[in-house]
This record gives C-alpha cells, structure tokens and sequence, in this order.
C-alpha cells in the first residue's frame, strides 16, 4: 500500500490533522477507563473538493475494536496487540463504508497507541452532484456504535450520524 512504511503512515497532510484534531475528545473519552472506552463510536470526515473531482477520507477508531472486527471480516482471530495489515484494512472499509458512484483507495494507515487513523481517496465521477453514502463500520462488534461522519464542502460543513440500521444518506456541503 502507498505510503506505509514500517508500520507508518508516511503523508500525514491535512485529512489526518483533521481527523486527528476532530477525535481528540473521542480519545480523551475512550482513555478515561484503563484499558476500556465507554464509547462506540468512529469519526469520518470526508472532504468534497468539487472542482477537482475528488474526495479525501479520514477514518478515525479506536484500535482494539477496529482491529478486531478487521480480522473477523478477514477470517482471522482478533489479534491481541490490535495490528491487523492494510490489505485487510482496505478490504474491510471498502465493504463497510460505502458511497455511491466511487472507489474508495487507500492512501496511508497510521496506528497511534490505541487508535487507528485511516485515509482514503476516490475521484467522484463528472456530473455527480450529491452523493450518497452509508458507514457500518463497528456495527457488527457493537450494538450502540454510531459513526459520526462529517461533510466538509467549500463553503458549508454538515454532520451525519449513523448506526447499524442506517440505510443510504444523501450528504451535502455546499
């Protein structure tokens, strides 16, 4: 996979820094019980560059439960240290969250002490003007996971919530 390197996500650039930024809270949460998060819950936030075509992707988990279900998707028992490849990684974000119309492709993994945070790509084909989307990620490790993803257009942000029985969502930032 494109930009790993040892283990590091080597392109770090604005989509991570968002997510990173964005899920500090999260990580606060999920670090205030030792060894235990109280909370289900992932952060997406995927930026909608209209003019050039494009989508940027930044995934945000925390890594015992996304490692876990990683492995479960791939066959493999859940790993005791959270490393799982990014092979199964991309192979499990691309079954699990979808959006109309696009490929998601990988472009880095970085693993931090008990997170992952993901970055993916896809070009939005010409004429596209709304898309659609819908984020299971977790949902089949954990009853109460909500999924938080964030639309981040040129002029405007909206916040998109989803859970297990969440069908489709149009997402719009304009």
């Amino acid at each position: 996979m494109a930009g790993l390197r040892g283990g590091r996500w080597t392109r770090v650039g604005h989509v991570a820094r968002v997510a990173a930024a964005g899920s500090a809270v999260l990580l606060s949460v999920g670090s205030a019980v030792a060894g235990a998060h109280p909370i289900h819950t992932t952060l997406t936030v995927l930026s909608h560059d209209v003019a050039r075509g494009t989508i940027d992707v930044s995934i945000r988990a925390f890594a015992d439960d996304f490692s876990a279900a990683v492995a479960r998707a791939a066959g493999k028992p859940a790993p005791r240290d959270s490393t799982v490849t990014a092979d199964d990684v991309t192979r499990y974000v691309q079954a699990r969250l979808t959006i109309d119309g696009v490929r998601l492709e990988p472009c880095g993994v970085q693993r931090t002490a008990d997170a992952y945070l993901l970055c993916f790509r896809a070009r939005v084909p010409s004429g596209v003007t709304t898309l659609r989307a819908r984020n299971l990620l977790l949902t089949e490790v954990h009853r109460d996971q909500v999924n938080i993803v964030q639309v981040q257009g040129a002029s405007a942000r909206r916040t998109h919530v989803f859970t297990a029985s969440s069908k489709l969502m149009v997402l719009g930032a304009r």
